[in-house]
Formats: structure tokens, sequence, C-alpha cells
């Protein structure tokens, strides 16, 4: 796709094309992280558990 077809694409869409690109992105590091949270936490809490 040329950048002359992607017009419709960069035109402002009225707001729901800058949630699309930077919200989601957003949400997704969100989820991420707090994934990521998640995972450490037990991760640490079993190695207490084995250290104890």
């Amino acid at each position: 796709m040329h950048l002359a077809e992607a017009h419709w694409l960069l035109a402002h869409q009225g707001g729901w094309d800058e949630l699309i690109m930077f919200g989601v992105p957003i949400v997704l590091a969100v989820v991420g992280v707090r994934w990521a949270e998640r995972r450490a936490k037990a991760r640490r809490a079993e190695q207490d558990q084995t250290q104890d």
C-alpha cells in the first residue's frame, strides 16, 4: 500500500482513529505490565515457599 492510497488512514476521522493508534497500544502495555507483575509475584511467592 502506497502512502497516497492510505490518505483515508491519515486523515482525521473524528477521534476513533486516535483511540486505535494511541489508546490500544497503551492498554496493551498496561495489561502486559500487570501480567508480568502477577507472574513475578507468583514466582517470588514460590521461591519463598521453597526457601522456608
